[in-house]
């Protein structure tokens, strides 16, 4: 018996290690091995995507913000057909060993950059979803910029993207 138990407690222990792993958070996996180009002299909104959800749940959203522009741009509001409540939130270290998240302190994105909304990083929460977000299905949401004024995006529903 106790030559059966150890390949057992092993095998236990690698499927559990195996699983932890696929919960680590997915910054890396979500970036896109293509470069992205700051276009000149406009402000645009690119590759926005949003995790599944449940209804009355949250999400998170993610897309580039390339403000290709000579000004700084002030995010002003943020609305979804699909939600009760949009925000702009960012993750920060609680200096505790966990990681936090909060509404976003600084709405400003920098003139000439490129500031990628990534898992672990800034995103936009979706809070009290009044509808189920499945794979395959849509979002709308409308950023309104103090300088390059409203537009809306569709985000694409899907899960994060494994490496």
């Amino acid at each position: 018996m106790k030559n059966l138990l150890f390949p057992i407690i092993l095998l236990t222990l690698l499927i559990s290690l195996s699983a932890c792993s696929q919960d680590q958070p997915d910054s890396e996996a979500t970036n896109t091995e293509t470069e992205i180009v700051l276009p000149e002299n406009s402000f645009e909104l690119s590759d926005a995507w949003a995790r599944p959800a449940r209804e009355n749940g949250v999400t998170a959203v993610y897309l580039n913000v390339l403000n290709g522009t000579d000004q700084p741009d002030t995010l002003l509001a943020l609305s979804s057909t699909a939600s009760g409540l949009v925000e702009l939130h960012e993750t920060y270290d609680r200096g505790d060993g966990m990681m936090g998240m909060r509404e976003a302190e600084d709405p400003t994105f920098p003139a000439r950059d490129v500031v990628q909304m990534v898992p672990g990083g800034k995103h936009i929460m979706l809070m009290q979803l009044n509808r189920e977000l499945k794979e395959g299905d849509t979002v709308d949401l409308t950023l309104e910029f103090a300088g390059a004024g409203e537009i809306t995006i569709t985000a694409p529903v899907r899960a994060p993207q494994q490496r």
